[in-house]
């Protein structure tokens, strides 16, 4: 087994599930607590060091305040909810293919993996929370696969992800992800879409 693609996977895991968790769940006090808590060092990663400025400005900030801040800032990247040209965080209004294709072949990929949205979860399949969720349970199987010394297995998983990535995510993620740096109010999110740039 190459036990440095083991480690890598685990650690885009990581960085993926985070992605999907801020696209699929609002700010909330669970999220501000573990901010404000980790030991926010200098690292090699251009988007934690963002975050980090960020909450190292805004430490000393009314929790509250801090939350519609935001929260405010998340519906404008991916909801849509301003004035300026963001578009929302969906692949059919990213892609240059019908709406209706996308999700006909977004659905095919989930269904052939087994893949389904959670129950808490109320959005459409095109969603790029959903999109990372999709990749990040690939990984895991693909992970699964390489403990288990089932090469063979491990690496169908991981070309299923490049399939995924090249027909779907990976062709607009990093548009967004540009999108995001240029609309964004907060440093969050400007961290945020740098750490898209970094796990895609």
């Amino acid at each position: 087994m190459d036990a440095n693609r083991g480690i890598e996977l685990e650690q885009r895991i990581v960085l993926v599930d985070l992605l999907s968790s801020l696209f699929l769940t609002l700010p909330d006090e669970a999220l501000l607590k573990s901010l404000l808590t980790l030991e926010w060092g200098e690292s090699d990663s251009a988007g934690s060091n963002e975050i980090a400025a960020y909450i190292e400005e805004r430490r000393d900030a009314d929790r509250e305040e801090l939350l519609l801040e935001l929260g405010r800032d998340r519906a404008r990247l991916m909801r849509g909810a301003n004035n300026e040209g963001m578009r929302s965080a969906y692949e059919s209004l990213y892609s240059a293919t019908a709406a209706n294709e996308s999700i006909g072949s977004l659905n095919r990929f989930y269904a052939d993996a087994g893949f389904a949205l959670a129950e808490g979860v109320h959005d459409t399949v095109d969603q790029i929370g959903v999109e990372m969720a999709f990749c990040s349970v690939l990984m895991k199987r693909e992970s699964e696969a390489l403990r288990q010394g089932d090469e063979a297995k491990a690496d169908e998983w991981r070309e299923v992800r490049m399939c995924f990535m090249a027909q779907h995510l990976g062709r607009w993620v990093h548009n967004y992800a540009a999108d995001m740096r240029t609309f964004a109010l907060t440093g969050f999110y400007r961290g945020v879409a740098l750490l898209i740039d970094e796990a895609f």
